[in-house]
């Protein structure tokens, strides 16, 4: 606002017939040379300064910007390799699931010929054991047999045989045994 009325009130003063105020040469000389003592000062000492930081800023960026493209080139490698796998491992999974269900499958197929085979040989022992069992029976039941049969011929040679029969067989059983 300070601006605005400093243009103008000489406006509107010189507007009235008020009487112009010219500048002497020193009100304009010396701000001049200052100010060019100034822009000389800041051209000389500031500028350099000011580019040195702005080019140590600028290259600083474009480093951050060089890693920073070099991280995300490498991030995007991963990323890469890392969905490759991950379209692998459903196939390495299928892969290996199917490996062990035909691994299982022959263990089982193993598993149940050895059951059979061991069937097999449980079989074949009972039935040589029913084999020997049945053989022992027969003998034991020829045995008895015997016996029973060897009594029954006592009793009826003994129910039916005289002295004279007697004396008989056992003559014929000594010359039987003398000629062996």
């Amino acid at each position: 606002m300070t601006l605005l009325t400093d243009m103008l009130v000489p406006v509107a003063w010189a507007a009235t017939g008020g009487e112009a105020h010219v500048p002497s040469i020193t009100e304009l000389v010396f701000p001049l040379i200052n100010f060019l003592i100034f822009a000389f000062l800041v051209k000389r000492y500031g500028l350099p300064l000011i580019r040195q930081h702005l080019e140590q800023r600028r290259q600083g960026l474009v480093e951050s910007v060089a890693t920073a493209q070099q991280a995300k080139g490498e991030a995007e490698g991963y990323v890469r390799k890392y969905r490759e796998l991950l379209e692998v491992i459903d196939d390495e999974c299928e892969r290996i699931r199917t490996g062990l269900r035909a691994e299982g499958e022959r263990e089982r197929e193993r598993i149940v010929a050895d059951a059979e085979e061991s069937a097999a040989k449980l079989k074949a022992d009972a039935d040589f054991l029913a084999e020997q069992e049945v053989k022992m029976a027969r003998q034991q039941i020829r045995g008895e047999m015997a016996l029973l049969a060897e009594a029954a011929a006592e009793r009826v040679i003994r129910q039916h045989m005289a002295a004279a029969d007697q004396e008989r067989m056992v003559q014929s059983f000594s010359e039987q045994i003398q000629e062996l």
